[in-house]
């Protein structure tokens, strides 16, 4: 299984409120969650950034775990009429300091409510890829970055990240095999939602998502199941991914099945 085509195909736990803990999912928080007592607005704000290190890991029955590292540079350009978010990504062997062996960059602009109205593709040094094929990716909605998914919202405690079917697929976009499409997706149940409030290690708000998916796409006579359970971390205040622990398991039957396991460990601040 080629990892990095899971990856570049997205062109990226159990919490109850009352017991919730940094013992429940050690190393992704600290402190207890809280109950939202007002709704939040997120929006991707200017002068805010990222640097995320995913790390990821492929398991099956007949094959070595295989991992790979992939970095998120994310940061938001403009202002609050018209803010750009641009992510540059990288993928690595070994540690997030070696060489990169493939990369890109995706621009999202977003009008003054923080919705996502239109996409860019970039190649980046190193990486060349020619325009026609970056305007096409536009074109076919393969630019995409997963901090916009959450931008323009407002959340209010048990509301779910996907509203539809539509929006759990682009949500597994950087999971689901490269070949499925939204027309493969014949049945889903989506229960991921809002678990509550926490505080960052830097004292900032921080909205804590459980993440649960099972999802079922056919193509031609093979069968896909998804099952995807873990969590994620939404900074407030930037309107960015703060990090993520989940781990999906792939079932095909055409071929064995096989876990992927995920962490994405983030580092916010004001652009400098």
């Amino acid at each position: 299984m080629n990892i990095v085509r899971l990856i570049s195909s997205a062109l990226p736990v159990f919490f109850l409120v009352a017991s919730a803990t940094a013992e429940d999912n050690p190393g992704l928080f600290e402190g207890a969650v809280r109950e939202l007592g007002e709704p939040i607005h997120i929006q991707a704000r200017p002068a805010w950034m990222s640097a995320c290190v995913l790390r990821q890991t492929v398991r099956s029955q007949d094959d070595e775990p295989a991992q790979q590292i992939v970095t998120f540079d994310t940061h938001v350009e403009g202002n609050a009429d018209s803010s750009i978010l641009v992510q540059t990504v990288a993928g690595h062997e070994g540690s997030e300091d070696s060489p990169a062996t493939f990369g890109y960059q995706h621009r999202v602009t977003m009008d003054r409510s923080g919705v996502p109205v239109s996409t860019e593709a970039r190649a980046i040094a190193g990486f060349p890829i020619a325009t026609a094929t970056l305007r096409q990716a536009a074109l076919d909605g393969k630019v995409d970055i997963r901090d916009s998914i959450f931008s323009g919202r407002t959340f209010r405690q048990g509301d779910p990240i996907n509203r539809n079917a539509e929006e759990t697929f682009r949500f597994l976009k950087p999971v689901l095999p490269r070949d499925l499409t939204m027309d493969a997706l014949v049945e889903h149940k989506d229960e991921s939602r809002v678990v509550g409030l926490i505080d960052s290690s830097g004292g900032r708000p921080t909205l804590l998502f459980r993440v649960d998916i099972d999802s079922t796409t056919m193509r031609r006579s093979s069968a896909t199941n998804t099952v995807l359970r873990g969590s994620l971390l939404l900074d407030v205040e930037s309107g960015l991914i703060a990090g993520e622990d989940w781990s999906v398991r792939i079932d095909r039957t055409s071929e064995d099945p096989f876990e992927i396991v995920t962490k994405v460990d983030c580092s916010l601040g004001p652009k400098t």
